[in-house]
């Protein structure tokens, strides 16, 4: 299973305004630092929901039931008079009693709860469930697809307890017994405030998930005339958070002012007009400039470089200026990755030229293909009338293998030579570093 390819497919289906889901899982290592929070444990939520990580422990949350359902104490003597008396959640204290001793809340064996958002994870190893926050029309293409490839009556399951029960304990239990059960959940009245009044959690156990996973693009969520009319009316809805892509986006320092940032979805709008404010400078040498009309376009490519599986992914970086500016790309592609091979492709808007900002890039890069990524031969492919693409890798050394006749079409319809350039392992260890 792929983040990549979820996320694409789960975007498809949905819509790139619905809000990517919550994954949780158990460690003995803290993810990320996280205060103390005073009542239910979803009020930090919506630090996840913005892309942030947070560790929960037996120390940082101080609700007793939300320390109980988690599995990290027994159930305080309180809670079910509090349940009862209090909350009126059920008839008497023996009610909670019963259903307590009936669910068996498995103990934590792991110091750390971890919720994160799902493009912000870069496996699903480990991963207890995922939970999604939806909205009706999203319930229904999510219910959909859980019935989708089994007739059993609680394939979906909407079981007492509260909002950390119905998300957490559920999954857990769930997967201890390799179960196929899916939760709604949200109904307590204690965790509502904390999310909006058209929400309610939908958790898939890890233990389903690995099966639903095969199954969604075969479900009605793709082709169905349908689902098409529940995904237009979701278009319309206005997106609950802004989504980043890529997991943990890799940047490097090139500059003081000048950072190289891998690219995700959401930076589709800045590449476009980027290449749309110069038109005519970029043609002269990228014929694809001419097949790009609209934001969608880039969206639509940007697409097809993230969703591909992690083991043929090849990054593309944007280069950034102080203001957050994009002042040019540089990536890779043609890569046989079973050889240890890439190629590395870039451009620059010319007032940003002459800095030596394109070289550092390419010379940083070529450092992180050879030490993080094993990769053996880099290759630089360049039209032989464009000088300062030629100047970048002969500065760095590159070896000048030989010049392809009529290597390339360009956008004015005529044929470019192309010089090609290549740099080995050994070589950039010994002058790159």
């Amino acid at each position: 299973m792929n983040i990549h390819t979820f996320i694409s497919n789960y975007q498809e289906a949905f819509g790139m305004q619905a809000e990517l889901p919550i994954a949780f899982w158990y460690s003995n290592e803290a993810a990320a630092p996280t205060e103390k929070i005073n009542g239910c444990l979803f009020k930090c939520m919506r630090l996840v929901r913005d892309g942030k990580i947070i560790s929960l422990s037996n120390e940082t949350i101080t609700c007793g039931g939300g320390k109980f359902y988690t599995g990290f104490t027994d159930m305080p003597e309180r809670v079910p008079g509090f349940v009862s008396l209090k909350e009126k959640y059920k008839k008497t204290p023996e009610m909670v009693l019963d259903f307590i001793q009936e669910i068996q809340v498995p103990r934590a064996d792991k110091a750390y709860l971890h919720f994160a958002r799902i493009d912000q994870i870069s496996s699903f190893d480990q991963i207890e469930g995922i939970l999604f926050l939806a909205t009706p029309d999203m319930l229904s293409g999510l219910t959909t697809w859980a019935y989708f490839d089994n007739n059993a009556f609680d394939a979906v399951s909407a079981p007492f307890g509260s909002g950390c029960c119905s998300v957490v304990t559920q999954a857990i239990l769930e997967n201890r017994k390799h179960g196929k059960r899916t939760f709604l959940g949200f109904f307590d009245p204690s965790v509502r405030p904390y999310f909006e009044e058209n929400i309610l959690s939908f958790t898939i156990p890890m233990s389903r998930f690995k099966e639903m996973y095969h199954t969604m693009r075969n479900s009605c969520l793709f082709d169905t005339h349908a689902w098409g009319k529940i995904k237009e009316r979701l278009k319309l809805c206005p997106p609950a958070k802004t989504v980043i892509q890529n997991p943990a986006p890799l940047s490097f320092p090139i500059f003081p002012d000048i950072l190289l940032r891998e690219i995700t979805l959401k930076d589709a709008a800045a590449i476009y007009h980027a290449i749309d404010s110069h038109r005519d400078y970029l043609r002269t040498w990228l014929p694809f400039v001419d097949k790009l009309h609209s934001v969608a376009d880039e969206e639509s490519f940007l697409k097809s470089v993230l969703s591909v599986p992690q083991e043929q992914y090849e990054p593309i970086f944007g280069i950034w200026n102080d203001r957050n500016e994009l002042c040019g790309l540089i990536g890779f592609h043609f890569s046989d990755f079973a050889n240890h091979r890439t190629e590395i492709g870039y451009w620059l808007l010319p007032e940003y030229q002459h800095r030596g900002i394109m070289t550092a890039s390419v010379r940083r890069l070529c450092q992180w293909l050879v030490n993080e990524k094993d990769i053996k031969r880099i290759q630089i492919r360049c039209a032989t009338g464009n000088a300062a693409s030629n100047g970048i890798p002969i500065r760095l050394g590159f070896h000048h293998e030989g010049t392809e006749q009529a290597g390339e079409l360009l956008a004015s319809g005529e044929f470019t030579d192309i010089h090609v350039y290549s740099i080995l392992k050994e070589k950039v260890l010994a002058t790159m570093q």
